[in-house]
């Protein structure tokens, strides 16, 4: 029995009956529904500001039905949710998923006093019209108890938070439970999550992928007609919370006459099985602050803007502005942007097909950028490598972590996952790419936005050359580039003490080799052709003669 949808309908046409419920808002109304509560705060430029409870996500509180039994707690939950909500005036927020072509709506249900959640998800995920739907695909309720407030004095794992999905076997089942957290964030990860499930599980049109994608019309020299022609090229970028992906979608590489780049979402999308990719956000961004400044226009002047929500962004005192540099309360400050203020954005959230994939991570010991085959593709998104970053675990943040698919959000059999994402790259022939956004080499110099840059700008113009064999980590190198500084992009060069890079890989691969362990006794054996194109044990770096020759 579903008694999370159960519990959904009865909050809702309870609170309908009893005339407690407001829904069908437009976005200004909104607006001034929010900024009548204590907390929420208009800055001088009129965007709306307030602080979340707690300042992330609380993946450690986190559970879903199909990874984890679902019992008495749960139940308990439910019932709790409707004994609370019972009390309380209601802000109901209902959206479309994407543009609405595949026919999926979200429900976000919340006490009024957090209305600043609906008006930040609706500027996240629909249109600024309002909207009432008869049966939403996906239902998210948020609810405060007594533990609410003694949480604030108390560390993320310590807090008494719990939150669960429950995902269902068909459309409409879906149902996540929010109690004692009112970050906007897990409204929007609930759908992201959901959208994850549906893909694969319920409507088995692909995957959902942790991954914005870019659109870039650029010149590029075509072998057949031996001249430059203007070719369409789509990149999928994909990473965990703060490695750039925002940043490197939202960037221009056009530069000559009829050139063009537009982003055409930002954090997540389907990959569909004839490699096309569509994204789930048609109103805006939801962007980290942390460091935003003159290097980022676009979404610098997006999230200036008066159209734009900011949670747990420092705010000056009066006149209150938004101060992005100013981390001391949090490093998970967030804006949501609407696109329309993103002259970068594109008018639609589809694409035909991917060209080639990105994924981001953060090592030293990995190249600015590598190249990889569909089967290093594959265990690379298994290995899922790079950093914790504030925004899932805030007390682990900058630790190296591995996530599957760089995606928390994953449910069911990771192996199966895998496969789907396999067979995908190998019909559709999309190239794949591994890049390290964070530091490189023995000083761990960071990689700057402008070498990423260069690189990706190379690649996608056909400029950039790889090595025949494979570096340390089985991954083939850039040998030849145009823009690109390449003194800078190969880590194995870049450590001059070699018994230093010894230690370093040893650790590297120790890790690598208990994930793998771990992950095949839960999963199943990967196929072998997979799992052995990427390395998980170190080989001695004497034998090893053609790099120590360089």
């Amino acid at each position: 029995m579903n008694y999370f949808k159960q519990a959904a309908v009865r909050i809702y046409n309870d609170a309908r009956k009893e005339k407690r419920l407001t829904e069908g808002r437009t976005l200004d109304e909104l607006k001034r529904i929010a900024l009548r509560h204590e907390g929420v705060i208009q800055t001088q430029v009129g965007s709306v500001a307030a602080d979340s409870e707690p300042m992330s996500r609380s993946a450690p509180h986190t559970r879903n039905s199909v990874d984890h039994p679902f019992g008495e707690p749960e139940e308990k939950l439910a019932r709790k949710a409707v004994e609370r909500l019972s009390k309380e005036k209601i802000v109901c927020l209902d959206t479309m998923v994407g543009d609405g072509r595949d026919g999926v709506t979200a429900r976000f249900i919340m006490p009024e006093q957090y209305a600043q959640i609906a008006y930040g998800l609706k500027l996240l995920m629909d249109y600024p019209a309002a909207r009432v739907v008869e049966e939403p695909t996906y239902t998210v309720i948020f609810f405060t108890d007594e533990a609410f407030e003694p949480n604030k004095k108390k560390k993320l794992l310590d807090k008494d938070i719990v939150v669960r999905l429950w995902m269902g076997e068909k459309r409409g089942e879906q149902v996540k439970i929010c109690r004692n957290t009112v970050y906007l964030g897990e409204g929007k990860k609930a759908v992201f999550m959901f959208e994850d499930w549906r893909v694969k599980a319920i409507d088995k049109t692909g995957i959902f992928l942790h991954a914005g994608a870019r659109r870039d019309w650029l010149w590029v020299h075509d072998l057949e007609t031996d001249r430059p022609e203007l070719t369409e090229v789509v990149t999928a970028i994909s990473g965990l919370t703060a490695t750039g992906k925002t940043t490197t979608l939202c960037r221009r590489l056009a530069r000559l006459p009829r050139e063009s780049s537009e982003m055409i979402g930002d954090d997540g999308g389907t990959f569909a099985f004839d490699g096309g990719y569509a994204a789930y956000e048609i109103g805006g961004l939801y962007v980290k602050t942390e460091g935003l400044d003159q290097s980022q226009p676009e979404i610098l002047r997006a999230a200036e803007s008066r159209d734009a929500f900011l949670e747990n962004v420092a705010i000056t005192k009066y006149p209150y502005m938004p101060d992005f540099n100013d981390t001391r309360k949090t490093g998970n400050g967030r804006a949501v942007v609407a696109r329309e203020k993103l002259e970068i954005a594109s008018p639609g959230l589809h694409a035909d097909r991917l060209h080639y994939i990105v994924m981001l991570t953060r090592n030293p010991l990995a190249n600015v950028i590598s190249k990889l085959t569909p089967e290093q593709a594959t265990m690379q998104f298994i290995y899922g490598e790079s950093i914790e970053s504030s925004g899932g675990n805030p007390e682990e943040a900058g630790k190296f972590k591995r996530e599957f698919f760089l995606d928390p959000f994953v449910a069911g059999d990771r192996l199966e996952h895998a496969m789907i994402f396999y067979e995908i790259l190998r019909k559709s022939r999309i190239k794949c790419y591994l890049a390290n956004t964070g530091t490189i080499g023995q000083d761990e110099q960071k990689v700057t936005l402008r070498q990423s840059l260069a690189a990706y700008n190379d690649l996608l113009r056909y400029q950039l050359r790889f090595s025949y064999e494979p570096d340390y980590l089985g991954l083939h190198y850039p040998i030849k580039c145009d823009r690109a500084n390449l003194d800078l992009m190969i880590a194995h060069r870049l450590f001059p003490d070699k018994e230093l890079l010894k230690k370093k890989l040893v650790d590297f691969f120790r890790g690598r080799e208990q994930f793998l362990e771990a992950f095949e006794g839960k999963y199943g054996k990967i196929p072998e052709a997979i799992r052995e194109s990427a390395p998980y044990s170190y080989r001695d770096i004497n034998d090893s003669e053609r790099i120590m020759a360089e």
